[in-house]
């Protein structure tokens, strides 16, 4: 190995590394000018390249020197050539992006078809739902993309159909974590927004409900414990929504989570939810207001006097149902005390409406939850069933409804649905006859102010 092929191989080497590094490559060395005495040329004795220049040198002598400058030289192309595919792939993702911007950039200049809203006639809306592109479930996002889209041009601005008298809903299921306080708030928020008008009850000592309408409820605030255990009138809680006009809330406050032990000494402890309400309906109608459509009253996940006075305040009863199995357990028991209910102190009391929460249909239990809550209650089960959202679980923190929070959202769309579903079923018994307010603003024949002692008491007996 003569110097001069090594002091070639050593440049190589040098100008490859440079190429990393950005700085200009050493200039070609004259082998000519090499110092005989110490094999090295005049221009490397001193500066940056003098280690490499001795390296040369000693590789000319040592095989195993030469091997690592060779490898060196190796590593430094193969890093060279990755940082240059690096550079192209980062070349090719920021074209990509620019293409995308001016992709949207030209879907918004292009003329929005407007949202559907009251002045479309129903044929317009239906022309528009048939212009939808079909999907099935082969392709969940695709077939979920396909029913908001319809929901979001069938329902928005539409106004749903008053019913002929207030209908009292009691939301209840003894199980808890199934959706009763969402469903409540979302329901009635949807009730309202399509002209409605709606109170709420909140007669869970959580105050779940109260704080999901953005309604004031720290103790010492007039509430449903006022109403259920000093006989406060009903209209000296009642707090209207702030997000919607038509929307009102009876809050409940910490003071609630007592009453139940402070009710059991106290007469006709079971009738006075309704009581309150029947004296409150009959004063607005006095009074020539407009009628109260929807009544909800939220209940605790138990089956105490808190719920009995739930049960016997509403005309109907809707059943959130989870699509898991545990959900499904407490189902009997809760249908036993409503017949109990029924049997002794609230004779109009059904079963209206079950409704499928928590769905995924991406998994086997929750269609198989689905298909046997349908077969066991057909009539009652709703069409709709409200998704797994996110944005539903958000709401309350912000104090209010999915409905205004993001009313566009797959959760927004779906209580919107069955909130029209619920609607629809207009059932003859709504609020008057025996236990409420008559369609002439007179007293029903409801229980005496002493209540029915035997009556509850077999309730009571039957509930444990």
């Amino acid at each position: 190995m003569t110097v001069s092929s090594d002091w070639a191989r050593a440049e190589q080497a040098a100008r490859t590394a440079t190429v990393e590094t950005g700085e200009t490559p050493p200039a070609a060395v004259d082998v000519s000018t090499v110092d005989q005495d110490n094999g090295t040329p005049p221009a490397l004795r001193h500066g940056p390249d003098a280690d490499l220049a001795v390296e040369a040198m000693l590789a000319s002598t040592d095989p195993s020197r030469a091997t690592a400058i060779a490898d060196a030289a190796a590593e430094a192309e193969r890093l060279a050539a990755e940082r240059a595919a690096t550079a192209v792939a980062a070349r090719a993702r920021s074209e990509a992006r620019r293409a995308a911007k001016a992709t949207a950039a030209k879907a918004a200049a292009k003329p929005q078809r407007a949202v559907p809203g009251p002045g479309h006639s129903t044929s317009e809306r239906a022309a528009l739902v048939a212009a939808l592109p079909e999907a099935d479930e082969t392709t969940p996002l695709a077939a979920q993309l396909a029913i908001d889209a319809r929901r979001r041009i069938e329902l928005t601005g539409q106004k749903f159909a008053r019913p002929a008298t207030t209908r009292v809903i009691t939301v209840a299921n003894q199980k808890g974590g199934v959706g009763k306080t969402t469903t409540t708030v979302n329901l009635a928020a949807s009730l309202a927004q399509s002209g409605l008008n709606v109170l709420v009850i909140d007669n869970d000592p959580q105050g779940n409900a109260s704080t999901a309408l953005g309604v004031e409820h720290r103790a010492g605030t007039p509430s449903v414990y006022e109403v259920l255990v000093e006989e406060a009138p009903l209209a000296t809680a009642i707090q209207q929504c702030p997000d919607i006009p038509t929307l009102w809330c009876v809050p409940a406050t910490i003071d609630l989570s007592g009453a139940e032990i402070e009710l059991v000494s106290l007469v006709s402890r079971e009738t006075r939810l309704r009581r309150a309400l029947d004296d409150f309906l009959r004063q607005r109608a006095e009074a020539g207001l407009d009628q109260i459509d929807y009544v909800f009253v939220d209940c605790p996940p138990s089956l105490g006097l808190l719920t009995v006075n739930a049960f016997v305040t509403g005309r109907e009863v809707l059943i959130p149902i989870q699509c898991e199995y545990y959900a499904l357990e407490g189902l009997s028991q809760l249908l036993k005390t409503i017949e109990l209910i029924k049997a002794h102190l609230n004779p109009s009391l059904h079963v209206s409406a079950i409704l499928l929460t928590m769905y995924d249909g991406r998994t086997n239990l929750a269609q198989q939850v689905a298909a046997e809550v349908r077969e066991h209650f057909s009539e009652q089960t709703l069409r709709t069933t409200v998704p797994r959202s996110v944005r539903v679980s958000e709401a309350p923190s912000h104090g209010q409804t999915v409905l205004t929070y993001d009313p566009g959202s797959t959760g927004a769309l779906a209580y919107l649905e069955a909130a029209r579903e619920l609607s629809e079923r207009m059932v003859s018994g709504a609020y008057g006859g025996r236990n409420g307010a008559t369609t002439d603003g007179s007293q029903g024949n409801g229980l005496d102010q002493q209540g029915d002692d035997a009556d509850a008491v077999a309730v009571e007996e039957g509930v444990q």
